[in-house]
């Protein structure tokens, strides 16, 4: 087992929600002191507790709590017990434990969904960290399109050594099954595809794509409405074409 794929399995074997072979798998590969994976341990234990913190805990009413009580508590009965008592006493307790697997499994589904929400703003605040960095780095140079006030607008960043990134704005909805495609054009060349992304609701966005850019060979930076799986060349025309030269 790679520590890439072990990295996306460590929350859930904290929680022991792993398979008995994927828990073996994990743990063997624990055994071998990989440094990544064990730091990638002590994260995951620390994201758990803190979700877990986080989850509100939801009590029983006491009329319901007490329904149930004196639903599992026997009749008192004397000598002789009927087989039917002994059946509605089992019955009882049979619902009884149905409600409580219930709850913990509210209370699970609850636990999962604040996981995704919490990995979710994980990697936004990795992806904003990462474009901050971009940005300071002294040979991060701006260079705008100008379109008409309502139409798209947006400004490449690109830096020689680490890549371009688009910081962009009233960009059109994409229908299903589309994404925005920015392109690298060199000169005299075909355009060089730079990465998928899509914009928030409201038409912004930032994309990074990584990777040196040689600025003496660049003409130019443009995006496209393109499918969501990409696609070798524009299949539409570009827009937010902004040249590479003076940069």
């Amino acid at each position: 087992m790679s520590c890439e794929s072990n990295r996306e399995l460590l929350e859930l074997y904290e929680l022991g929600m792993l398979e008995p072979d994927e828990r073996t798998e994990v743990e063997e590969h624990l055994q071998r002191n990989c440094t990544r994976c064990t730091v990638g341990l002590k994260r995951a234990r620390a994201l758990n507790l803190a979700v877990l913190a986080a989850a509100p805990t939801v009590e029983p009413s006491a009329a319901l709590r007490t329904r149930v009580i004196n639903t599992i508590r026997p009749t008192p009965f004397r000598k002789a017990t009927t087989p039917i008592a002994w059946i509605g006493l089992a019955a009882a307790l049979t619902a009884a434990t149905i409600w409580l697997g219930l709850d913990a499994q509210q209370k699970s589904n609850q636990l999962a969904v604040a996981r995704v929400q919490m990995r979710e703003m994980q990697l936004r605040s990795e992806e904003q960290a990462r474009a901050l960095n971009f940005l300071r780095d002294p040979q991060t140079r701006p260079a705008s399109a100008r379109p008409d006030a309502n139409r798209p607008r947006g400004t490449y960043f690109v830096n020689p050594r680490s890549g371009v990134m688009l910081i962009a704005s009233n960009l059109p909805a994409l229908a299903p099954g589309r994404a925005y495609a920015m392109w690298i054009i060199p000169k005299g060349q075909a355009p060089r595809p730079a990465g998928l992304f899509r914009p928030d609701p409201n038409g912004s966005a930032v994309h990074l794509q990584t990777g040196p850019v040689d600025l003496g060979a660049t003409e130019a930076f443009a995006l496209t409405d393109e499918p969501e799986t990409g696609s070798p060349a524009p299949t539409t025309t570009p827009f937010l074409v902004t040249p590479a030269e003076g940069l």
